[in-house]
């Protein structure tokens, strides 16, 4: 068990590295949240999560995510609707700005063997402060899915994963098109009933549009179930 985790891990790793080490010739930041969640009844659920994200080589704070989100398990185990709301307080080059995103998206998982599979599709408009400058597209629209796999390890608190996602705006100056993608390596420590720590590397790639970003992203993030 412990030489298939190895191979497994190793995989990952072996996935993911090329694309973290092009990432860092342009940015590199850090993240950190902190969320709570608590069963409402059967079938539903409850999250508050504050995140907050570094860039300029973890010298500089770019935003601060606050969401609140509720889920229904449509099928038990198997398919589940979500709706959040967040709060974001993000730099615009010589200033902060608020802006509100509302999403909406469905999930669907399964497990083989010790393996668990995830695949996520939300739909998210997100409306910016016409105060601050003249939006053409005010709010954006964005389609995003989200491809997920969890290894679990027999008898340990470790549970590691890696993620793919892309991102198509709806309503941008260039119409539907996939312009960034999302690709996600990172490990779940329990370290009880309740409390999960993650660990991760993220590396965003904007494509399609002049000028694409690149940034890597370590993060670290604490979780609590009521």
């Amino acid at each position: 068990m412990r030489k298939a985790t190895r191979i497994i891990i190793f995989g990952f790793l072996a996935w993911a590295y090329p694309h973290f080490l092009s990432a860092q010739t342009n940015d590199a930041g850090a993240i950190g949240s902190l969320s709570v969640s608590k069963d409402i009844g059967r079938n539903m659920g409850a999250t508050v999560e504050q995140e907050f994200r570094f860039n300029q080589n973890i010298s500089s704070f770019d935003r601060s995510l606050t969401s609140v989100g509720v889920d229904y398990s449509i099928i038990k185990k198997l398919l589940k609707a979500e709706a959040n709301y967040d709060l974001i307080y993000q730099r615009q080059d010589t200033y902060f700005e608020f802006k509100h995103r509302a999403s909406a998206s469905l999930s669907a998982q399964m497990k083989y063997n010790s393996f668990g599979f995830k695949l996520r599709t939300r739909g998210q408009s997100t409306w910016r402060d016409e105060s601050r400058g003249d939006y053409k597209f005010n709010p954006k629209y964005v389609w995003r899915n989200k491809l997920e796999c969890e290894y679990t390890i027999f008898g340990s608190p470790v549970k590691p994963f890696v993620s793919g996602e892309i991102f198509c705006p709806i309503n941008g100056a260039n119409g539907f098109f996939m312009d960034g993608y999302r690709a996600v390596i990172g490990a779940k420590y329990r370290t009880s009933a309740r409390t999960t720590l993650e660990f991760l590397l993220r590396y965003d790639q904007e494509v399609q549009v002049s000028n694409p970003k690149t940034m890597l992203y370590g993060g670290v993030g604490w979780n609590y179930k009521l």
